[in-house]
């Protein structure tokens, strides 16, 4: 498959920002970036612009784009959207599992064999203590709960916030997934039962578990003297 230009360079542009390398103010600077791609600065505006769209980038008149700052007040408006889609997503996963006899169709067959996949392959990255591994399985994780689910907005309101979704990961991680891999496992088992109570409540429980983990990892604002 060939991959635009501006494919290209969003996709780089997003690794180095969920990954930090870019930090909150970044400036995205088009010449400059134009210079490093190889390109025309219109592929790294359409880019910068994709980016806007997730929340990545703020871009202002004449003071150009930079890599948006994800404040704590933010963070937590994220954490409860999340919350309420990913529930929703679990247990409509969970209402669509093939029942005992029945045959799952094509499209649920290949999307839980590759949540298998995920899981196996995120299983083996902790046990390597590679869980830089572990940001990109855990959005294909919930991406391909998602598409279980069946629900072509659900599955658009969670991409629009995947970038973000992904920051937050990042700053976590080390904190947090050891315990937060392995409670997929709960997730999965709960939808492949048809319980979609169970479902939405083991989502929900572990995105509020990631949300209390992120914010003990914040620094400590000063007290007032």
């Amino acid at each position: 498959m060939v991959v635009s230009n501006v494919d290209r360079i969003r996709s780089v542009l997003r690794q180095r920002i969920v990954m930090g390398e870019l930090g909150a103010g970044t400036h995205l600077n088009e010449l400059t970036l134009s210079r490093e791609f190889g390109v025309s600065r219109v592929p790294v505006r359409e880019a910068i612009r994709a980016l806007e769209s997730e929340g990545l980038v703020d871009s202002k008149l004449y003071s150009g784009s930079r890599v948006s700052d994800l404040a704590a007040e933010d963070a937590a408006d994220l954490f409860d959207i999340r919350e309420e889609i990913e529930r929703s997503t679990a247990r409509k996963a969970a209402r669509r599992a093939p029942r005992a006899g029945e045959e799952a169709d094509e499209e649920w067959a290949a999307t839980r064999a590759e949540i298998t996949e995920i899981l196996a392959e995120g299983d083996g990255a902790l046990a390597e203590n590679h869980t830089e591994r572990l940001v990109g399985l855990n959005m294909r994780f919930h991406q391909a709960v998602a598409t279980l689910a069946g629900s072509t907005v659900l599955k658009v309101l969670l991409l629009t916030i995947s970038g973000s979704i992904e920051r937050l990961y990042v700053a976590d991680a080390a904190q947090r997934s050891r315990k937060s891999w392995p409670e997929h496992q709960a997730i999965i088992d709960a939808i492949d039962a048809g319980d979609d109570l169970a479902a939405g409540n083991a989502m929900a429980g572990h995105v509020r578990r990631s949300k209390r983990s992120y914010f003990r990892g914040l620094p400590k604002e000063p007290e007032a003297q």
